[in-house]
């Protein structure tokens, strides 16, 4: 969470808390706003009190400093100590709140909504698979596949479920990976099923979503057969199966979804979509096809991503066509990478996180845009610790206000546009 180039650098402590340790070798750095011991008092008795810092991860603990040292040199409070407290205090709540509601088990804290013509009941976020794995490295490579058992006895196994439970308490009950996500597919569906196992969660309770390119029968049957090992026998069926990375409407794209096809005829499978990062035309015929239920999609206001910001036929922003005919197919769409693709938005730059503001941040802007000014029905998030909701679950509460968040996103929005 970068906001500054010197965030990244260094150590500095809260009391007793460590807030970033450094490579043994490397350039210290001390937040230049712990150097005002004034404001460093006050902050201690008011948003770093003991009973906050216990509550924050050590993660949380770095990404609010990071924010507060921007917000002290660059934004222009380096002479208001009431100011700090106050961005502080809305720091610390941001990555608390939901921690502390998850004491009351009957509280669903991320809303639900229809997936298009699937009818799925889809959270707001999903819980992507792309960060939690033990590798990158291909399974389906003999060579190169890690042993199964050393997976399930690895730290990161333990950490994949603690993520799960810390989603579905949330209400955050969609997971999706991919079958070219290294050990993603076989370590998340491990997961889901030792929790099953355990008694901890019912089939029912989740919705899992994986994918596989689409490609020439003989392959794609091969592919196909090493998610099924994965998946079959431990969580019985698939909810969403996608064709990935989804370029052209073709004999592999026809072929590969007829499979499918006679897989959801068998029960094997709940809904057929695709997942894209291709040009704005290309993906428009995709959808045009009316072959599929829902798509996976880039749709970013920082059309910084290469496919999401091709020019449209309309001669306007790369995918907003795209999603508005989806939607009117009633097909559900899913927003791929806000955060990374959308614009890196966990290190923003100086002019977006000044326009952005202090009433909520820049990854928060970008689901609220998705949702209430897209339409979208669900943002990713590539999820490797817990914490990493934070953002997302802040713009999660605005969407539960009673304006939808609306205000706060249209606001920021004009605000960006005026740069």
């Amino acid at each position: 969470y970068g906001w500054t180039e010197k965030a990244f650098e260094g150590p500095e402590k809260i009391g007793s808390r460590d807030v970033a340790k450094p490579p043994s070798d490397g350039p210290l750095h001390e937040y230049t706003f712990l150097k005002n011991e004034g404001l460093l008092d006050a902050l201690r008795k008011s948003a770093f009190s003991p009973s906050n810092t216990n509550a924050l991860s050590d993660d949380a603990v770095t990404k609010i400093c990071r924010q507060l040292e921007f917000w002290y040199t660059d934004g222009g409070l380096s002479d208001s100590t009431d100011e700090m407290i106050k961005m502080a205090e809305t720091l610390v709540n941001r990555s608390t709140w939901y921690r502390h509601a998850l004491v009351d088990d009957a509280v669903a804290l991320v809303p639900k909504v229809r997936f298009g013509k699937t009818e799925i009941r889809m959270p707001i976020v999903t819980c992507g698979g792309m960060r939690f794995q033990n590798t990158w490295l291909p399974d389906f490579i003999p060579i190169l596949r890690p042993s199964h058992a050393d997976l399930l006895k690895s730290r990161p196994q333990e950490n994949i479920k603690n993520v799960v439970r810390t989603c579905l308490k949330l209400g955050i009950n969609h997971f999706e990976t991919a079958r070219f996500y290294g050990t993603s597919e076989f370590q998340l569906v491990s997961a889901l099923h030792q929790l099953m196992e355990e008694g901890e969660i019912k089939r029912e309770d989740f919705i899992f979503q994986t994918k596989i390119p689409p490609m020439d029968p003989k392959s794609f049957l091969r592919f196909w057969k090493q998610s099924w090992t994965n998946v079959g026998e431990k969580l019985g069926y698939i909810d969403l199966c996608s064709l990935h990375c989804c370029l052209n409407v073709d004999e592999p794209m026809f072929t590969s979804l007829a499979f499918l096809e006679e897989r959801k005829a068998e029960g094997k499978v709940r809904h057929i979509g695709f997942s894209t990062h291709a040009p704005a035309e290309k993906i428009m015929a995709l959808i045009n096809t009316e072959k599929f239920e829902y798509v996976n999609i880039h749709y970013h206001y920082f059309g910084s991503y290469h496919a999401e910001g091709t020019p449209s036929a309309e001669g306007r922003h790369g995918n907003a066509a795209c999603v508005r005919r989806a939607l009117e197919l009633d097909m559900g769409v899913f927003n791929i990478s806000p955060f990374d693709k959308g614009g890196k938005l966990y290190r923003p730059t100086r002019d977006v996180a000044l326009a952005v503001g202090k009433e909520t941040s820049p990854m928060a802007f970008a689901a609220l845009h998705a949702w209430k000014i897209a339409g979208m029905h669900t943002v990713s998030v590539g999820v490797a610790r817990p914490s990493d909701l934070d953002e997302v679950l802040e713009a999660a509460r605005l969407y539960a206000s009673p304006d939808g968040g609306e205000g706060v996103a249209k606001a920021v929005r004009a605000r960006l546009d005026g740069l």
